[in-house]
């Protein structure tokens, strides 16, 4: 059968799709542009707005940090007089509580409202915004009685806040409470401060070696056991009476301090705080922390100080006194051996490992108190109680350790009795 065919052709109406195809992929592209335009605009603005608020927060900073300088000026001075001297009209300060009713009270609308008197009136920061600034604003903490809007301070410890502000309007809010580092009230309580349930103890062999607690313990310690231990090793060795207080010899000077220690110095969290605070301050920091296979750092006469130069040292892991005459605050958290002629005038206190040990200690001597306790475990793990500190001076030959309530005093002098931080939250 003959099948016809017909030639295939194109309808008139299909003549204008070309255009139209070319007018459609022109608004697709169009679209697309567009929207890859405002989302460039977008990021932009994104990263501008990011990049002020970061200026606004690190002016902020900036403010909070002047104003611990400053508050430094005041020495170990009542804070009390510079709160009421922070009060406005209402003889108040504004509670300074962080979120955005009480922020209100403070800064609204773009403008300071609240009548206190800034502590610091907005220092303009140095960039190339005019407006750029801070004003930081006293008041008291949380804690204190009568909170944050009372102006009396019996803590030392103050609340500051900082607003910032950066370019375009930005504005961040930060606060802090700050405490000013003090050795605790009541001071160590010995000459030699060994707490703990018991204690690995040898005591000098040197007849010639004297140890005075003056009108504190000359040993000072935390249970029956650890008091019992000692005085069994001195009366063996014959040395009993070379350990004196104001009350008397011997036994009388060797005392069980477990209901009068401050806990401070009688606790793992008391003594590892300390540690802390004492390294936020300290001129020399150094050593490593890895518990019995810590590096060992032998002091330098620099890094020591002197009695007229007292210096603040820390040093994370083992370390060696030889030869030198040393003054301030030293902190050892590993083994601390004294050698030749090692003299220390103020606090020592050898926590972590908590071991003292003498190697041909001659002729030296310790004014202020000496502490040793054990804080961690040999792996440098926190311990949850206090273990039994090691205090081996059997190769020591006439030294002298005596209590100085004056020398551990000026162990932290008045330039490092810093505000240190407390907490810290941002607003904004």
């Amino acid at each position: 059968m003959d099948v016809k065919r017909h030639p295939r052709g194109f309808p008139g109406d299909e003549k204008g799709m070309v255009l139209v195809l070319g007018l459609l992929l022109v608004a697709v592209l169009s679209l697309v542009g567009t929207t890859a335009v405002m989302t460039s605009t977008t990021d932009m603005k994104i990263n501008s707005n990011y990049k002020s608020g970061a200026q606004a927060f690190y002016i902020a900073e900036a403010g909070i940090e002047r104003a611990r300088a400053q508050l430094l000026t005041l020495g170990s001075t009542d804070l009390s007089p510079t709160l009421a001297d922070r009060r406005g009209a209402n003889n108040q300060l504004t509670d300074s509580t962080l979120n955005s009713t009480f922020m209100a009270r403070f800064f609204a609308n773009g403008a300071f409202v609240t009548d206190d008197v800034a502590y610091i009136t907005q220092y303009p920061f140095p960039t190339d915004c005019n407006t750029c600034g801070y004003s930081v604003y006293l008041t008291n903490d949380a804690t204190e009685t009568g909170g944050v809007t009372s102006a009396t301070d019996t803590n030392r410890k103050v609340t500051l806040t900082s607003f910032g502000q950066g370019p375009n309007n930005s504005l961040a809010v930060v606060q802090v409470v700050v405490k000013q580092f003090k050795l605790p009230n009541m001071l160590p309580p010995g000459a030699i401060v060994l707490p703990g349930p018991g204690i690995s103890f040898q005591g000098g062999l040197n007849p010639n070696s004297k140890f005075d607690g003056k009108t504190k313990a000359s040993v000072a310690l935390t249970s029956d056991a650890a008091q019992s231990a000692v005085m069994a090793n001195l009366t063996a060795i014959g040395n009993l009476l070379r350990y004196k207080n104001d009350a008397g010899l011997g036994a009388s000077s060797i005392m069980n301090t477990s209901t009068t220690i401050d806990p401070a110095w009688n606790s793992v969290d008391g003594l590892e705080g300390l540690y802390r605070s004492l390294m936020s301050v300290a001129g020399t920091v150094t050593g490593t922390t890895s518990g019995e296979t810590a590096t060992t750092t032998t002091l330098t006469a620099a890094q020591v100080g002197t009695s007229l130069n007292r210096k603040i040292v820390v040093v994370n892991g083992n370390a060696v006194i030889d030869n030198l005459h040393g003054a301030g605050i030293l902190v050892v958290t590993g083994q601390l051996t004294f050698r030749n002629n090692a003299e220390y005038k103020g606090l020592i206190m050898c926590i972590g490992q908590g071991k003292v040990v003498a190697e041909g200690w001659n002729h030296g001597d310790i004014e202020g108190a000496l502490l040793v306790a054990k804080t961690r475990d040999a792996s440098n793990n926190l311990l949850e109680t206090l273990g039994n500190p090691t205090y081996d001076l059997r190769n020591d030959f006439e030294t002298d350790v005596e209590y100085s309530t004056s020398e551990i005093n000026e162990g932290l002098p008045v330039a490092e009795q810093r505000f240190i931080k407390q907490s810290w939250r941002k607003f904004f």
